[in-house]
C-alpha cells in the first residue's frame, strides 16, 4: 500500500474521499478475513470477548442469524472488536493519512507564466 500511494500520490482533494473509502473497504475486507480465520462462531464470540466486546454483544452479533464472513464483518460486536486501531497497531497504513501526509510535505511549483501572444 505504500508503494501504491507512493506512486499515486499526486491528487487532488476530491479524491480524499475515495481514499477513505478504499481504507473502510480495505479494512473491512480484513475483518472478513480474520472472521474466516477463526472459523466458528463460539470461537469468534470468545475472541471478540477478550478484545473487549461485551459478552452479550458479542454473542448476540455472532449468532443472531446465518450471515455470511462479509455481513458477519461489519456487525456491531465486530467493528467494537476489530477497530481502526486494531489494524493500525499490527501495521497497516492508512492510503488518507499517508496522502495527508504527503500532501503537507509537498512544495507547491511555482505557476507557470503565460505569455502574451496575442
Amino acid at each position: 500500500m505504500l508503494g501504491w500511494i507512493g506512486f499515486f500520490w499526486v491528487c487532488t482533494a476530491a479524491e480524499e474521499r475515495t481514499l477513505h473509502n478504499l481504507d473502510a473497504h480495505i479494512r473491512r475486507r480484513l475483518r472478513a478475513i480474520l472472521l474466516r480465520q477463526w472459523k466458528r462462531r463460539r470461537n469468534i464470540a470468545r475472541r471478540l470477548i477478550r478484545l473487549g466486546v461485551k459478552p452479550k454483544t458479542a454473542w448476540k452479533g455472532i449468532h443472531r442469524e446465518h450471515r455470511s464472513w462479509w455481513a458477519l464483518s461489519h456487525s456491531v460486536a465486530v467493528d467494537r472488536g476489530l477497530r481502526n486501531a486494531y489494524f493500525a497497531e499490527r501495521g497497516l497504513v492508512s492510503l488518507e493519512q499517508r496522502w495527508r501526509g504527503l500532501r503537507a510535505q509537498n512544495v507547491n511549483a511555482p505557476v507557470q507564466l503565460l505569455l502574451g501572444l496575442g
